[in-house]
């Protein structure tokens, strides 16, 4: 999943000419994520290793990565 996920954002990043700033993936997709990362301790060390936020929604049924705008009330918070 991990390979996965670096595939995906350097994809997005020679396509559109920046990097994405949040990954959507669905609850299992999180789970083998995190047994790809068995030093990681929480979701904020998740996040950090891969320099991109996390939104978890069972409507992802592929991971996929877009850039988004926050507003000053940070709606979309992993």
């Amino acid at each position: 999943m991990l390979s996965h996920i670096v595939s995906l954002v350097q994809d997005y990043k020679q396509e559109y000419g920046c990097r994405p700033n949040l990954l959507y993936m669905n609850e299992t997709h999180y789970t083998y994520l995190r047994q790809e990362m068995p030093g990681v301790r929480d979701h904020t060390d998740v996040v950090s290793i891969l320099g991109i936020d996390i939104a978890l929604s069972e409507m992802a049924v592929r991971p996929h990565v877009a850039t988004v705008r926050y507003t000053d009330e940070n709606i979309l918070v992993s």
